[in-house]
């Protein structure tokens, strides 16, 4: 088997996002000859390298946004933040970085189909999210708010400056509220409603 053959196998298996493990797996071959492969093709510039043992084939129909949990997989990831605001058109400002919630450790990726800024939350508070498409949850609005303001205190400073915010129409205050309650930290908790309740009187409802 060339190159060629190689990723005309890729392509059947209908997934934009490689693991090198998993396509030795599937061809019966080793995980060596599998990354020598894909290195090949990577230098023909038909696959791109997002992290150690994880690929993208280029010129795929996929979302970048996509990306994010195949980064921290096994570990799950949601798409939230700054980038989930825009999502919902809450925020005119485009991010710069792609923000997701996991349960993996915080850190940032840098790749070839995007930055990735992954900050880590206890599993009990890991909800508030849906699907869009394969690969890819994000965070419902009011979470997406939430999760702006219980990352707020960290010391990036990343979550200080909220822009200005435009609620859906269909926005619920009471659903705001009811994932405070996931909030372990009584510290953090006090501090997340006191910002909500701040947002919600300036919006009046």
């Amino acid at each position: 088997m060339n190159a060629v053959e190689f990723l005309g196998r890729l392509t059947q298996l209908k997934t934009p996002f490689i693991h090198t493990k998993e396509i030795a797996a599937i061809l019966k071959i080793s995980i060596h000859s599998a990354g020598k492969y894909l290195e090949a093709l990577r230098q023909r510039n038909l696959v791109e390298k997002i992290e150690r043992g994880k690929w993208v084939l280029k010129n795929s129909p996929h979302d970048p946004m996509q990306a994010a949990e195949f980064i921290t997989a096994p570990k799950e990831s949601y798409i939230s933040l700054q980038t989930a605001l825009f999502y919902h058109g809450m925020i005119e400002q485009i991010p710069t970085q792609i923000y997701s919630v996991t349960i993996d450790r915080t850190r940032k990726v840098k790749t070839p189909v995007g930055v990735f800024s992954f900050h880590h939350c206890h599993p009990h508070f890991f909800t508030g999210y849906r699907y869009i498409k394969p690969l890819l949850k994000i965070a419902t609005p009011e979470k997406a708010l939430v999760d702006f303001f219980y990352y707020a205190p960290t010391r990036s400073r990343q979550f200080t400056r909220l822009p200005e915010l435009e609620l859906p129409t269909k926005f619920s205050w009471k659903t705001v509220f009811s994932y405070c309650e996931d909030i372990t930290s009584p510290r953090t908790k006090s501090l997340v409603l006191n910002r909500l309740k701040e947002i919600k009187a300036r919006h009046g409802r």
